[in-house]
């Protein structure tokens, strides 16, 4: 859950979808494996909700919430699969998803189907998306000359070396 959120599983889609745009990965191999790590990731963080989820739900800090997380429960047994399926596409919810449909009522084969339509669709998405930005990005290269590139590079760099420069030497009056 922790590493889901540091490293959002996008980026490591989208990275792939480049890798295997420059031949260092194998496209319908890099396909299956992020559509697998997505079903299997998001069924770990079922288990862990389903394992534990009850016993944190009874912690007193929830209490003056049980009409919402009630609320939340019914919700879920009417809309829970299109949840699980849309929820793919937020880094937040893609890592939190699973263990609160975990704590519900959801049977985990339900679960299995409709994360599995999920990581289809979204891991589909990401890796192509990242194997066209590396075709641009092999475009952009073969037109631009390298010494170009680096000096395009060098600008960026010092642009937000700049930036953080003024952000952190701001007198408080300069904020609004």
């Amino acid at each position: 859950m922790v590493f889901g959120l540091l490293v959002p599983g996008d980026t490591a889609a989208v990275l792939a979808g480049v890798a295997a745009n420059r031949g260092r990965l194998d496209l319908p191999t890099t396909l299956v494996l992020v559509v697998v790590a997505a079903i299997v990731g998001a069924s770990i963080g079922f288990g862990t909700g389903r394992i534990f989820g009850a016993r944190i739900l009874r912690w007193a800090v929830f209490e003056r919430h049980r009409e919402r997380l009630d609320r939340s429960g019914r919700y879920f047994e009417r809309h829970g699969s299109w949840a699980v399926i849309f929820g793919r596409f937020s880094t937040f919810f893609r890592t939190m998803l699973p263990q609160l449909v975990g704590i519900s009522s959801m049977r985990y084969t339900r679960f299995l189907l409709t994360s599995t339509i999920g990581a289809i669709i979204w891991g589909s998405a990401m890796v192509m998306a990242g194997y066209a930005i590396g075709q641009s990005f092999t475009a952009i290269l073969q037109r631009v000359d390298s010494w170009a590139a680096m000096v395009i590079v060098a600008l960026i760099v010092l642009a937000v070396v700049y930036w953080k420069w003024r952000r952190h030497h701001r007198t408080p009056t300069d904020q609004p």
